[in-house]
C-alpha cells in the first residue's frame, strides 16, 4: 500500500458527516471536560486538552462512521464474534489502526507524566472501542485493530515519556526559577 491510498482512505473517513460532526462535538466536550480535569487535577493544561482532542478523533472517526454494516449484525455478545488475527502493518486499514491512540497517548502523558496510566487507558479504549462496533454495527470486533491500536498508543507513550524526561531534567524546578 502507498502512502496516497493511507491517505485516500483517511480521507474518505473524515469526509463523512457523521464522522466530522463527531469530531466537532467531541473536541468541544471532550477537550473541555480535559482542560476540566487537568485544572482539578493539576496536570498540565494544553496537553490535556489536546488529548482530549486526540480522544475524540480516536471515537469520531471508529464509532461516527456510517453504513459500515447491516444493522441485522449488531450483537449482544461482540466476544463470541471478535475476529481473532495476528498483528500487522501491512494494509492501509492495519496502519490506520496503528497510528489512531497515537495523538491520543502521546498528550495524556505529557499532561499526566506517567506512563503506566496511559498504557492502561489504551488498551481500555481500544478493547471497548472494538466491543462497541459490534454492538452498534459500525464495525467488526477485530483482535488485529486492538493489537495495532495499542501497540500504536504505546510507543507514542515511550516517545512521550522519554521527551518529557529529557525536557524535564534540563528546566529549573519551581524553587531554583524563583531565586
Amino acid at each position: 500500500m502507498s502512502m496516497g491510498q493511507d491517505a485516500d482512505l483517511a480521507e474518505r473517513i473524515l469526509n463523512q458527516p457523521l464522522v466530522a460532526a463527531a469530531m466537532v462535538a467531541g473536541c468541544v466536550v471532550i477537550g473541555f471536560v480535559a482542560l476540566v480535569l487537568a485544572r482539578w487535577r493539576g496536570w498540565r493544561r494544553v496537553p490535556a486538552v489536546l488529548a482530549g482532542f486526540g480522544l475524540a478523533l480516536a471515537l469520531a472517526v471508529t464509532l461516527g462512521r456510517s453504513g459500515v454494516l447491516d444493522p441485522d449484525i449488531a450483537t449482544l455478545d461482540p466476544l463470541r464474534r471478535c475476529v481473532e488475527n495476528d498483528f500487522a502493518l501491512a494494509s492501509t486499514k492495519q496502519r490506520l489502526n496503528f497510528y489512531m491512540l497515537m495523538p491520543f497517548a502521546f498528550f495524556a502523558t505529557l499532561a499526566i507524566r506517567r506512563a503506566w496510566p496511559v498504557m492502561i487507558a489504551c488498551a481500555v479504549l481500544s478493547a471497548g472501542i472494538e466491543l462497541t462496533q459490534a454492538l452498534i454495527a459500525v464495525g467488526i470486533c477485530d483482535s488485529q485493530d486492538f493489537y495495532n491500536n495499542t501497540v500504536g498508543g504505546l510507543i507514542a507513550v515511550v516517545a512521550a515519556w522519554g521527551i518529557d524526561k529529557i525536557v524535564s531534567t534540563h528546566e529549573p524546578d519551581a524553587a531554583t526559577a524563583r531565586r
